[in-house]
């Protein structure tokens, strides 16, 4: 930032989205609301100790403050004002922690220790059917076959997207930085099966060449860009090829051949059951009608056996991630403060491992 003002806007847009009035603000930082007006209106300048209070109570990083928003996340979101409804509220919220991560995830490549992804083939995805084929394509490159995808963290990594799972309400959001290199946030506090699939769209739209996407306030009216990346996702997650190659070798009934393919490919109920319907195991009637018994967590241990793993629980990253962020501290990149900041909670500064040239001789 090269003014105040611009400060300022930050601090009130934050304010906003946090729910706060300036009374409650100021009163939290224990100052006074004309204080905290001109804060607002550049009139005032803001201390470092004060940048951090901020951070604490608007829930956003202290940098947020002072960098310069990314431009097409800006371009593509409306200014908060006081009235803001709590959809717009959440967006804001979402992309200052997608606005974090990517100055996070370029700090890391430019040091070296982020690589870009893998390309694909380009072509014109125009079509449901060009969505899954690019799906498959994805899932071809990366060896997976018809196997289940495991970490989708680590999973979107190959592609150079880089996941970060954030306690936030909302679906997710990413920016796409190069034709290789991207970041996304997904938001923590969906259903497991329903995380997966978001990090499954956030990657279709990194692959597709989308500069920038947020996912709240859509699911309402899927537009028909949308409709071709929950097709792409649908398909990375559980293919058809994969359906039909593993329902003749699941035991019991229809709805417990569904629980255990759900399991398996970790996805949610709903999913399954359009995967099954897509590949015509099931007409629409009985898919209806699957669909409505959605099973607990005793159908699982009662016939897979086992519940599915959770995936992209709050604060993960994938595995290149995280040796990235090692191997910054391990040359003296960064602190271990720092590395632990960026390690979202993975790690405690005990837990860190010891530096070469801080091992005794």
């Amino acid at each position: 930032m090269e003014r105040w003002d611009q400060v300022g806007r930050r601090v009130r847009e934050a304010r906003i989205a946090a729910g706060l009035s300036q009374s409650q603000l100021a009163s939290l930082l224990r100052i006074d609301r004309s204080a905290l007006v001109r804060v607002e209106s550049g009139q005032r300048q803001v201390s470092a100790l004060e940048l951090f209070r901020l951070s604490d109570h608007l829930g956003v990083p202290a940098g947020h403050f002072v960098s310069a928003p990314i431009p097409a996340i800006v371009s593509q979101r409306m200014d908060l004002d006081e009235a803001a409804q709590p959809a717009a509220r959440d967006r804001f919220r979402l992309d200052a922690a997608l606005e974090a991560h990517a100055r996070d995830a370029e700090f890391l490549r430019t040091g070296g220790f982020l690589p870009d992804g893998l390309a694909l083939p380009s072509g014109p995805v125009a079509s449901v059917a060009d969505a899954r084929a690019l799906a498959l394509s994805a899932r071809a490159a990366i060896a997976l076959d018809d196997k289940p995808v495991q970490g989708m963290a680590s999973t979107a990594e190959y592609f150079g997207l880089y996941l970060l799972v954030a306690a936030l309400p909302g679906e997710g959001a990413s920016l796409r930085l190069d034709d290789q290199f991207g970041v996304a946030i997904v938001g923590g506090t969906a259903p497991a099966g329903r995380r997966r699939f978001t990090a499954a769209h956030e990657l279709g739209h990194h692959l597709l060449g989308d500069e920038y996407q947020s996912d709240i306030g859509v699911a309402a009216s899927r537009d028909e860009r949308e409709c071709l990346i929950d097709a792409f996702a649908a398909a990375f997650l559980l293919p058809e090829t994969a359906v039909t190659a593993r329902w003749p070798l699941l035991q019991g009934s229809e709805r417990e051949k569904l629980v255990q393919l759900a399991a398996e490919f970790r996805v949610s109920w709903g999913a399954a059951v359009k995967a099954v319907k897509r590949a015509g195991l099931v007409d629409a009637q009985r898919a209806g009608t699957l669909n409505a018994q959605t099973p607990q967590r005793g159908d699982f241990l009662a016939i897979f056996g086992t519940e599915p793993v959770e995936d992209l629980r709050t604060g993960e990253t994938g595995a290149a991630w995280r040796r990235a962020v090692l191997a910054a501290y391990q040359d003296g990149t960064v602190t271990p403060a720092r590395a632990i900041e960026l390690l979202h909670g993975a790690l405690e500064e005990t837990d860190l491992p010891d530096r070469e040239d801080d091992a005794a001789p």
